[in-house]
């Protein structure tokens, strides 16, 4: 679950990111760069990368977690038959059981690591 939330994570900032900075160009509230964001702006980007890519991942999650605490076998002991068991028992709403927690949890954590990360790659180059 981690490698693909950070994959999303980093494709679904860039993606913000690059449609943000057309849209400031666009408008002509370019004063600082055509390429580069200000700390809130960053942290704006990364809130909603982290959004993305958390809620996409959350029934990984709830997989994961499951396996994990399965000490009666209710779930089995692969990612199928789990799936599988949370399909025909709760439907979609159990593989999304838990995402506004992991959302909340989440999108400022990355948010801030967005905003760090912007802020070192300016004052590198």
């Amino acid at each position: 679950r981690d490698v693909p939330f950070r994959v999303a994570q980093l494709v679904s900032y860039e993606i913000t990111k690059n449609f943000y900075l057309r849209l400031k160009k666009k408008d002509g509230n370019d004063d600082e760069g055509s390429d580069t964001l200000s700390a809130t702006e960053a942290a704006i980007c990364g809130a909603v990368a982290g959004t993305f890519s958390s809620a996409i991942t959350s029934p990984l999650d709830r997989i994961k977690t499951l396996l994990m605490t399965d000490s009666g076998g209710k779930y089995g002991s692969t990612v199928s038959s789990c799936i599988s068991t949370i399909w025909k028992e709760e439907g979609v709403k159990g593989l999304c059981q838990g995402l506004a927690p992991r959302v909340v949890y989440i999108a400022p954590s990355v948010a801030i690591f967005f905003l760090a990360y912007e802020q070192v790659q300016q004052r590198l180059s």
